[in-house]
């Protein structure tokens, strides 16, 4: 029995459905593992691993938002910028394996700006799907990305908003 290759949107979309408090558990889970293995000598990888996880969680939900929004605006939306979504946790992990340092360094701006250009990217796409008249006030779009840059509060107060842009997602597809 051949493997069924699961296509980018479907996954967004699995991801971007999936039960908040999942999310929730594996950024808990993840920053916990952190801070008990802060004391601890770790070997590059096994520390790289630790500080790109919850960077990691955070941009694969963020970028599933952006790519089911994407797929569910009736304008098209260029697809090239979802490579940004994996730049925050990358160089978190070149920084781990490095032995960089994350604090007040070139590597967090890095991290940083990444997930600023991303997190924006998400929340104006999901906000200009989501309005009714296709041009949301800044204040939403800036709301919006707060609540994702706070991702354990914001898959919450987003879940909402998110399943609807998922359904339309779904409408688009049939009339595409």
């Amino acid at each position: 029995m051949r493997p069924r290759f699961v296509m980018p949107r479907d996954f967004a979309k699995q991801i971007a459905k999936s039960p908040p408090g999942a999310l929730t558990a594996l950024l808990l889970v993840s920053v916990v593992a952190q801070m008990i293995a802060s004391g601890v000598a770790l070997p590059p990888v096994a520390r790289g691993a630790l500080i790109s996880l919850p960077i990691g969680l955070i941009c694969g939900w963020l970028w599933a938002v952006f790519n089911v929004s994407r797929h569910a605006s009736l304008t098209p939306i260029s697809p090239y910028w979802d490579w940004i979504f994996a730049v925050p946790p990358a160089v978190a992990l070149a920084a781990g394996l490095a032995g960089w340092s994350t604090q007040n360094s070139p590597a967090a701006f890095a991290i940083f700006l990444a997930l600023f250009v991303g997190l924006s990217l998400a929340a104006k796409t999901l906000e200009r799907v989501d309005a009714a008249n296709d041009a949301p006030s800044i204040g939403r779009m800036l709301g919006t990305a707060v609540l994702m840059y706070f991702a354990p509060v914001g898959v919450w107060v987003l879940r909402g908003k998110i399943l609807r842009v998922t359904a339309r997602s779904d409408d688009v597809a049939l009339i595409t």
